[in-house]
């Protein structure tokens, strides 16, 4: 996103009476400096002072941000239809859909079960608040949908939300908690190997006959391998089914070879059916795509014939271009679902298998019928036959006319950047595409473009589908650093930013689940190593969200591995995303029988393989927007075996 100055230091004169009340603002400045000070007094929750200062920002695009955080100070105490009416006055603002868990949040720590009820008519989405809101129609009288709900929350295979122990204690109470239902939790948690939870569950059958099967099942989590035993011990019936289901994947987890000839034994004792049979083969012929013995391999093989599993059957056409089997790529890929075989992806491995196997007319006439398309297999297509490169590109750049229903938003959205508040920002822009139609997401995307906010141009593309509009989709953001960086590395600059694309879609202020932080994506220790090992002034985390400083740390870490792959970006890229180690996994089991196209295809990892894809288109379309001369795949990245 587009790097705003900070405003000045300097605190503005504000003319003031003799009452202390504030004369109203002259300027846009004047107006920042009395709502930071409204701020202020709401972090020492002084809602009087602010209230004497309203006034003078009446008008400020920020102000319902204050009056939102005003309405949160003791929101228990409101009644559900204060709670309605504020969310309805502020329906356009995202904070509206946050004031219900607030508020919901404030009656269960109160107890006030009654405003539940009142509040909230249908079941949330939320755990902890289904829980809450069952145990509110309990207090109301609704015994039997409470205990319902009860029910469908007691039957997890992992452990609940703590709002739900009031709930199940009068369930229980209430006799509901049965051995069966005990015993059907167990089951649960075992097929989510949740360990602690089944010995926890163990505790309460209070049967004979219970007690029994709660012990074969936390025997059975314990020591899958008892499987045989337990299959041929105990009569076929559903329950048993499902137990040894659960046990053979689990033992497969543990020991592949034990569980492979355990399965015949466990079906024809348990009586499973063809497709329950089907789908326990299907999960250990997965684990199996590396297996070095011919007969599980074979034996792997056979039940993939019959699979139905689509993860499973382009798994194996994987295995069968990482040994150049192209017989078996060209002979798995008919299996595939139609609309999947019709795919660029398998067209185009389809017509390589057919040019490998001496079949060279049709082999090209199905690759020039991939040509022309903005896709990863159509370039793959045309550089295999050396044709040039060509997509689909529209230009276009619709009106902005259309927004003006939404030039309060937009307005809020601009001074939110002014003065830094950037996570406010993206929350408004995400609000605003989730409320209008595909025409005016292409208008925004054209509005943010023009304001140089790069990042929520991106982001309105994605929503509005532009895909053939790449001078939209790849913003030619923060060049100078990319161009600095890129110089000092000798790294082409068009590589940088198209990472930085590929990570953060050009967001400075972006944090991933895992942590990984601003434009380039990097983690805090992947930072602090190469800080030190390049002597790079490194502060700590919060700088990995100033664009200078975050793209001298990725530029310094991605040039480390263009070195240690000898400038080969398929091998770098993906060791950028997956880690140096799975790259060095990979290339050992494709034992240099491969080609970079065929190297990049046997990615295990959909993620990384996608990455490494996306990046080298994402070069393409900056080279053309920029009218800069390069190669799809550089002359050393051709000629390596992969």
């Amino acid at each position: 996103m587009h790097r705003f100055k900070k405003l000045g230091s300097a605190v503005l004169p504000i003319l003031a009476f003799s009452s202390g009340v504030f004369a109203a603002p002259a300027s846009l400045e004047q107006q920042r400096v009395i709502y930071q000070k409204a701020q202020n007094y709401l972090d020492k929750k002084q809602v009087d002072e602010y209230l004497e200062i309203r006034d003078l920002i009446s008008d400020y695009p920020l102000t319902p941000y204050v009056d939102y955080r005003t309405f949160l100070i003791d929101i228990g105490k409101r009644t559900p239809e204060e709670v309605d009416a504020f969310t309805e006055k502020y329906r356009y603002f995202p904070f509206s859909n946050n004031i219900r868990s607030r508020y919901l949040d404030a009656l269960i720590a109160k107890e006030k079960w009654n405003d539940l009820y009142q509040y909230q008519a249908d079941e949330p989405r939320m755990e902890k608040y289904q829980c809450s809101y069952y145990y509110a129609r309990l207090k109301n009288g609704e015994k039997e949908q409470a205990f319902k709900g009860a029910e469908k929350l007691w039957l997890s295979g992992k452990s609940v939300s703590d709002n739900c122990e009031g709930l199940f204690k009068e369930w229980q109470q209430a006799g509901y908690r049965t051995d069966d239902m005990v015993l059907r939790r167990m089951l649960l948690s075992f097929e989510k190997n949740s360990n602690n939870l089944i010995n926890y569950l163990a505790k309460m059958p209070t049967d004979k006959q219970s007690i029994q099967q709660a012990k074969e099942i936390k025997l059975l989590a314990k020591n899958p391998e008892n499987v045989i035993e337990f299959s041929q011990k105990y009569p076929a019936s559903d329950f048993n089914r499902k137990k040894s289901q659960i046990a053979l994947k689990k033992l497969a987890r543990k020991d592949i070879d034990l569980a492979q000839r355990a399965l015949p034994i466990v079906f024809k004792a348990q009586d499973f059916s063809v497709d329950a049979q089907q789908n326990v083969s299907d999960y250990l012929a997965v684990r199996l795509f590396n297996t070095e013995e011919l007969g599980l391999a074979e034996w792997r093989d056979k039940v993939l014939t019959t699979s139905k599993s689509l993860s499973a059957l382009e798994q194996r056409i994987r295995l069968a271009i990482r040994q150049a089997d192209w017989q078996g790529v060209s002979d798995w890929i008919v299996r595939l679902p139609q609309d999947e075989k019709d795919s660029l992806r398998w067209q185009f491995w389809l017509g390589r298998s057919e040019l490998e196997l001496g079949n060279r007319n049709k082999g090209i006439e199905r690759l020039q019928g991939l040509l022309g398309k903005r896709n990863f297999y159509s370039v793959a297509a045309a550089k295999t036959l050396d044709k040039p490169v060509l997509y689909q590109v529209s230009n276009e750049k619709p009106a902005t006319e259309i927004l003006k229903p939404y030039s309060a938003s937009l307005v809020r959205i601009n001074e939110l950047i002014e003065v830094e508040k950037i996570a406010a920002a993206k929350s408004e822009w995400n609000w605003l595409l989730w409320q209008v139609g595909s025409k005016e997401k292409e208008a925004l995307a054209v509005y943010a473009a023009k304001k140089k906010w790069h990042h929520l141009s991106v982001k309105a593309t994605i929503e509005a589908k532009m895909w053939d509009n790449t001078a939209l989709r790849f913003p030619l953001a923060h060049q100078w650093w990319f161009n600095f960086y890129a110089e000092k590395h000798n790294i082409d600059p068009i590589t940088l930013m198209s990472v930085a694309r590929q990570e953060s879609a050009m967001d400075v202020e972006a944090r991933s689940p895992v942590g990984a932080r601003g434009i380039m994506q990097i983690m805090p220790k992947t930072a602090k190593y190469t800080a030190k090992k390049y002597k790079i002034k490194y502060k700590g985390t919060s700088e990995l969200y100033d664009v200078g400083k975050n793209i001298e740390i990725g530029s310094h870490y991605l040039n480390g591995l263009l070195k240690q792959y000898d400038n080969n970006r398929i091998f770098a890229f993906a060791a950028y995303n997956a880690g140096p180690h799975r790259v060095k996994v990979w290339r050992e089991r494709s034992n240099q029988q491969l080609d970079a196209f065929a190297f990049i295809e046997a990615i295990p990892f959909k993620e990384t393989r996608g990455y490494v894809q996306n990046i080298l288109m994402f070069e393409t379309y900056y080279r053309n927007i920029m009218k800069v001369d390069g190669e799809f795949l550089h002359s050393n990245e051709i000629s390596t075996k992969y």
